[in-house]
């Protein structure tokens, strides 16, 4: 049994690194970025730690955060830690916490610097989030003009993920889309031509 005095990010941390491939980990590079720190753990295997973590302490009902354990890994700054803080977040607002969207916003802000963090993070919780809350859609207008371009990317794969999952999709979509005309930014511009084959 794991020991609830010690903190569950480094419980979680600690089997990421066990697992981690170096092989797989610089391949993880070459897609990402080499400036991404990686374990080389894969996603699947991500999840499935996170998910034994996460309900091992579940069923110990304790009132510990799981926002708080959520910042712990993504401060590390090792991507397998910042997904499986994103998977963690995600498993949390299923069962008890709600976060908003405040915060999550933080999160992007202060700890995403790649595109395979920011998608994430815009499937696995913003996009649940806002098919639940519909009237926080009106977030991702304000991130397309921000200068943060994980902000403008996340309103974009977020609003892909939306799809047949919101009323007048196509509506918020061409209103999302019409903010990045003159975008000049690579990873965004990826983004936005995902957007645009979701509408045609």
């Amino acid at each position: 049994m794991v020991d609830f005095n010690n903190k569950i990010s480094i419980i979680i941390d600690r089997n990421l690194k066990k697992l981690g491939s170096k092989e797989f980990a610089k391949t993880r590079n070459r897609l990402i970025s080499k400036g991404v720190i990686s374990y080389g753990v894969k996603v699947g295997e991500i999840r499935r730690i996170v998910k034994k973590y996460f309900k091992q302490f579940q069923e110990k009902e304790t009132e510990r955060s799981w926002l708080k354990v959520v910042k712990e890994l993504m401060a590390t700054k090792v991507l397998d830690d910042q997904m499986a803080g994103i998977f963690l977040l995600n498993l949390s607002l299923k069962t008890f916490e709600k976060v908003s969207i405040s915060e999550i916003e933080k999160l992007i802000t202060r700890y995403i610097d790649n595109w395979a963090t920011c998608d994430a993070i815009s499937s696995e919780v913003i996009a649940k989030v806002l098919k639940n809350s519909p009237e926080e859609i009106k977030i991702l207008y304000t991130w397309t003009k921000s200068e943060n371009i994980w902000l403008r990317r996340t309103a974009l794969v977020t609003t892909v993920k939306l799809k047949n999952k919101i009323k007048d999709w196509q509506e918020v979509a061409s209103k999302i889309l019409s903010s990045f005309s003159k975008e000049k930014e690579p990873i965004v511009e990826k983004a936005v031509y995902w957007l645009e084959r979701g509408i045609n």
